[in-house]
């Protein structure tokens, strides 16, 4: 994989993230669409180092033979997200160690690749930043009976769904934009284009 693939994969699935607006997106790279776990890697260890001083982390989840699935997150942002109470709440429930965000990724790559076939967990939605009475109702309802769906499925504040879905699609098509005019996602984070 090419890093202007990789680029405009970004571009398209990760931009709320990079942006700051949501504290993490995860991106999956099929193995039948070429994408070799080696270059994922590849890149996610040069993205690490480039973006360094940019609060900004790519860290492989889980690798199994159909897919890489790669998470982008804005370490201060998600840690803020995880300390809240009633999501601490909540995955103390399900077995995570909440005494630091490592800790709990290292307990959410260890679920994904349980089944050896990088399954998502319930719990996933509160590391995305979806809100928690909705992953709460995804689980109560095992993923049926919502009242809406976009990114996610919506138990609760169907017109939130609505603007958070928007303005993450608006998020997205700027950053696709501008990565189709050969500008880099580290430039438009360095020079302003984006905060």
């Amino acid at each position: 994989m090419t890093a202007a693939t990789f680029e405009r994969q970004l571009a398209q699935h990760c931009s709320p993230a990079i942006a700051g607006i949501k504290p993490a997106n995860i991106i999956t790279f099929p193995s039948k669409d070429g994408y070799g776990s080696a270059d994922i890697r590849r890149l996610t260890e040069i993205y690490n180092w480039r973006f360094r001083e940019k609060d900004l982390n790519f860290r492989i989840l889980c690798e199994c033979s159909r897919r890489c699935l790669l998470m982008v997150y804005r370490p201060s942002l998600l840690e803020r997200h995880m300390r809240r109470d009633e999501i601490r709440e909540i995955l103390e429930r399900e077995g995570y160690d909440t005494e630091s965000l490592e800790e709990m990724l290292k307990i959410l790559e260890s679920r994904m690749g349980e089944s050896g076939s990088c399954e998502f967990p319930h719990e996933i939605g509160l590391f995305l930043g979806y809100p928690t009475e909705d992953v709460v109702g995804f689980m109560e309802n095992r993923g049926q009976n919502y009242l809406y769906s976009c990114y996610w499925k919506v138990y609760s504040d169907v017109d939130r769904a609505k603007a958070w879905c928007s303005q993450w699609e608006k998020v997205r098509d700027g950053f696709v934009k501008v990565v189709d005019s050969g500008m880099s996602i580290y430039e438009m984070l360095r020079t302003g284009v984006v905060a």
